[in-house]
């Protein structure tokens, strides 16, 4: 089957973005049918129907291409966890709501948890919006007392590692719901949130998850699993 483009395209930047979204779309596909330590650029390049210099051209690396596409895959989920968590004016709960939801849609998807666990996820970029998103729950629970008044930084990255962590521990070991209840608690006690109230917030159940759109690049994870 002849390549979608050769390495010789132009410097067209139209162009140039429709072939960086053709290769962030063939992660899904790669992914379900090898280990994503193992897919190489001969992988991708025989998959998208490219030659290494188109891939060269878009981006630096496989780590590049893969870390490109668990940031999308984040920004995707992203959204309804932020509308779901503007509903609920108790910061604690806000908070373990949303780190809740995040566990329950990764592992609703292992490919797509495998592939952001492997990537920078949960991003310690303090530019990306998941990370200004936590900062923002952070800064006003300290200021209404309800979390320990500790610098933003360590309260981040607090979170961030307690979601990284449960989210591998779930997809390696298929634990059980209680797992999760004790994650919450334990986040929220390491936050500053008083025990029995921790108790009762981890305990609250999540009857479902918000709706996910059926395209872009979660879309294609969830079709693996639908």
């Amino acid at each position: 089957m002849a390549k979608l483009i050769t390495h010789l395209f132009s410097n067209d930047k139209k162009l140039h973005r429709l072939v960086r979204s053709h290769l962030v779309s063939t992660t899904t596909e790669l992914a379900s049918t090898k280990p994503i330590n193992e897919i190489k650029i001969e992988d991708v390049a025989s998959h998208a129907r490219v030659s290494k210099g188109t891939f060269y051209k878009c981006f630096r690396s496989v780590d590049d291409l893969l870390n490109t596409s668990a940031k999308q895959a984040a920004h995707e989920l992203l959204a309804p966890i932020v509308l779901e968590g503007a509903t609920i004016p108790d910061i604690a709960t806000r908070m373990a709501t949303k780190t809740r939801l995040a566990i329950r849609l990764f592992t609703r998807m292992p490919i797509l948890a495998k592939l952001m666990l492997k990537t920078e996820w949960p991003f310690r970029d303090v530019k990306h919006k998941g990370y200004r998103d936590i900062q923002h729950d952070l800064a006003l629970g300290i200021e209404q007392g309800c979390f320990t008044n500790m610098p933003l930084e360590i309260g981040v990255n607090l979170v961030i590692s307690t979601l990284r962590g449960a989210v591998q521990d779930i997809i390696d070991s298929r634990l059980n719901q209680g797992y999760e209840d004790l994650v919450i608690y334990h986040l929220l006690l390491s936050l500053g949130v008083e025990s029995k109230t921790a108790k009762e917030i981890s305990e609250i159940p999540l009857d479902q998850l918000p709706p996910l759109k059926k395209r872009g690049i979660v879309g294609k994870f969830l079709n693996l699993v639908a």
